[in-house]
């Protein structure tokens, strides 16, 4: 039973936030909260980004758009924390750059500029979780050390709408939080 929850869940946000007639709309709306900024509609460009699927390899992350120059991989909303969302992260990210940076750029001398990331998840589960919290790449590594290589994930906890403060500037997200704790 928890499979069919987390693929209702997963279709629902993908839709709503990805492949919705009024997706764009509600992308900027949860970003828009999630982040702090105040983006609007008709004032920014906005491109959806699909990780291109191939023969051997299926990366799904649920939404990322690209926001006026900055890459947004919202990664996927979660029923349980997963503390390896920001290595799965580095994953999508590099398919998406890889869609992004045509192939002989990647060898030229000069730097191709690639838009700046910014890594999200949305927390629904019903486990006691922090309101805000961050994962770190670094906490995967075998011993901690000066390297050089970090990526943070932003997990946002959604699990409760009434107490939810990101909601109250971001009525989709609600929505969507309603609908998770009905069906629960």
């Amino acid at each position: 039973m928890a499979f069919i929850n987390r693929k209702y869940k997963d279709s629902v946000f993908t839709d709503l936030f990805g492949s919705d007639i009024k997706a764009k709309k509600n992308f900027l709306e949860l970003y828009n909260a999630l982040s702090g900024s105040d983006y609007k509609l008709d004032e920014v460009s906005l491109e959806r980004k699909v990780i291109e699927q191939s023969l051997y390899k299926t990366f799904n992350n649920d939404v990322s758009w690209e926001i006026d120059g900055k890459l947004i991989v919202l990664v996927e909303h979660q029923s349980t924390i997963n503390e390896n969302m920001p290595f799965r992260c580095l994953e999508y990210v590099t398919r998406i750059y890889e869609g992004i940076v045509p192939l002989q750029k990647r060898y030229a001398e000069k730097v191709y500029k690639i838009p700046n990331p910014d890594f999200y998840v949305v927390y629904v589960g019903k486990d006691k979780q922090p309101l805000e919290q961050e994962l770190h790449l670094s906490d995967a590594f075998y011993k901690k050390d000066s390297s050089k290589l970090e990526l943070v994930v932003k997990v946002k906890n959604c699990s409760d709408s009434r107490s939810l403060p990101i909601s109250r500037n971001c009525d989709i997200l609600k929505q969507y939080c309603q609908f998770v704790e009905i069906v629960e």
